[in-house]
């Protein structure tokens, strides 16, 4: 395991090392408003109130808690809208519980995420265009692997609030599990999630192979949330039956099992979670490289928080086999060649946008876009020379 970086503030070292699985978690110190923002960030605050805490992180968590439980039943009421109006499988969100969280209320869920087949996809538009949902424009060339997100325009406007009860729920429909052609890996075997699906979820072992595909693909783009890799290791901690993990081992592929092993790797890194021995074996068939990397940057996605950097550039670099294909991840990862989508007022009705809003949504874009293009210019040179020492300490 590798220390956390000492950039990282105590307050917020404090809270990782609570939720770490290979050691009792001691009570919390008071934790600052930006530790608390962070928390929020990541979507730890309502699982904060599990732990012992000092009384105005307790009334700071218990509030959260108390706010998503009550847009958690408005999220499950907008998806029982729409469940029986088409064919599709729930990814993430709430089939993740009992499995990955023992108590839905303590995961945040910002979007309901539905795999549709070719064949229904016209189908679930059209249901979700009857039920008032419209897609976000300005996101179509954006790398994703979902149509343009689908929201109802009520007209609500951030206030700050990560666990905000009256956020309305988006629908992502999403058209493949693994997005190939931008990160350049291939994984075989992810047609068989449909064929093994019950009725709208997917079977237990493709819920832990979507959970970590969805990890990793987050790791490779540099954008990790805490939240993720916790219940990841949750699970990963609770879960040792031979029987479950003899079946995942038999049903996923090699190239599927690499995806969840860097996973894996990422959530016992982190948290120090039990992995079952089928599992740390496939830890152990990692690419050297892989191992590598993890010894030098397992916390630069936390770091990045921090202090700004691409070092998930070089392990996305360890699992491509082409110089084609690492100039084509390092070219969109340094200089991206698209604006990201908007951000600002995005669920205001057109006929509700006054002079005034149109000039304040297009300042609000404008600034979210040049913020990351500063984002990425300043990182430009640095992430250079950090290639440099990999490309040194690979060679030697």
């Amino acid at each position: 395991m590798t220390p956390i970086d000492p950039i990282i503030p105590p307050g917020i070292r404090a809270i990782l090392d609570a939720l770490r699985f290979d050691r009792q978690p001691a009570p919390l110190p008071d934790l600052s408003p930006p530790d608390l923002a962070f928390a929020d960030r990541q979507h730890l605050t309502p699982l904060l109130s599990r732990f012992e805490l000092p009384p105005a992180a307790r009334k700071y968590a218990d509030a959260a808690l108390a706010r998503n439980t009550l847009r958690m039943q408005r999220f499950s009421a907008a998806y029982d809208e729409m469940a029986d109006n088409f064919d599709h499988i729930v990814l993430k969100g709430f089939t993740h519980a009992p499995d990955f969280i023992d108590d839905i209320r303590l995961r945040a869920q910002y979007d309901l995420d539905l795999y549709v087949p070719t064949a229904d996809r016209d189908t679930a538009l059209g249901a979700l265009h009857a039920l008032g949902y419209e897609p976000i424009g300005g996101t179509e060339k954006l790398a994703m692997d979902h149509l343009p997100a689908m929201i109802r325009k009520t007209g609500w406007q951030w206030r700050g609030d990560y666990f905000d009860p009256d956020l309305p729920a988006g629908v992502e429909i999403h058209f493949r599990f693994w997005d190939a052609p931008t990160e350049h890996i291939r994984v075989e075997g992810l047609d068989d999630f449909w064929t093994r699906r019950q009725r709208h979820r997917l079977d237990p072992i493709d819920t832990l192979g979507y959970a970590a595909l969805h990890l990793t693909r987050h790791l490779l783009r540099g954008n990790v949330r805490v939240f993720h890799v916790w219940e990841l290791a949750n699970f990963l901690n609770s879960h040792d039956d031979p029987a479950f993990w003899r079946s995942w081992q038999k049903q996923h592929s090699p190239s599927l099992r690499q995806m969840e092993a860097i996973a894996f790797l990422l959530a016992k890194s982190w948290f120090g979670c039990r992995l079952s021995d089928l599992a740390e074996a496939e830890l152990g068939a990692l690419p050297p490289a892989v191992h590598r990397w993890f010894e030098i940057y397992s916390w630069s996605p936390l770091e990045s928080n921090f202090r700004s950097n691409k070092d998930e550039l070089w392990l996305h670099m360890s699992l491509l086999h082409s110089a084609g294909d690492r100039w084509d991840v390092l070219r969109r990862r340094l200089i991206p060649p698209s604006l990201p989508g908007p951000v600002a007022a995005i669920h205001t009705p057109d006929d509700q946008l006054t002079p005034a809003l149109r000039a304040s949504r297009a300042i609000g874009n404008a600034r979210y876009a040049a913020s990351r293009a500063w984002y990425h210019a300043r990182t430009l040179a640095p992430t250079l020379i950090e290639g440099i020492r990999w490309w040194s300490r690979s060679r030697s």
